[in-house]
């Protein structure tokens, strides 16, 4: 089984260079289309929204083979907190490595967000948690192969 699909959204505050956030969107995705939407921040300032969707399961599958082995574990390890009751797995990526060229999880604040829908049938969570685990699992051992 696997996933639906993988969205990806970061923010472009208005300090940042756009061009350098979607390159970085750009490479974590690995998909040159990408969305933006332009919003307001708090204090009125611009903030640029981009989104970019994986559907293919080649490019999902690609994706996921691209993480380290380490990464790919720690996911596993962490889906009871990456999974809502919806069956969707969340997950951080460094916004700045990407931009260097270097797909890694991230805990901090300046990230790109990836929300995978899972396919879970029945739609349950429990059944979505072990579908994400016997997935991420099999790509094990294959982790950080693919550029």
């Amino acid at each position: 089984m696997g996933f639906h699909s993988l969205s990806f959204r970061t923010f472009c505050q208005a300090t940042e260079d756009e061009s350098k956030v979607t390159r970085a969107l750009k490479f974590a995705s690995a998909t040159e289309t990408v969305e933006r939407t332009v919003s307001e921040g708090f204090h009125g300032n611009k903030i640029v929204v981009l989104f970019a969707t994986l559907r293919a399961q080649k490019e999902i599958a690609r994706f996921f083979l691209r993480l380290s082995n380490e990464d790919l574990a720690l996911l596993s390890e962490t889906l009871n907190k990456r999974m809502d009751e919806e069956g969707n797995l969340f997950l951080r990526l460094d916004k700045q490595r990407a931009f260097l060229g270097e797909l890694r999880l991230s805990g901090s604040e300046d990230i790109i967000s990836v929300r995978g829908s899972v396919k879970a049938y029945p739609k349950r969570r429990e059944i979505a948690l072990g579908v994400a685990d016997e997935y991420l699992k099999g790509l094990l051992g294959q982790g950080g192969q693919v550029t």
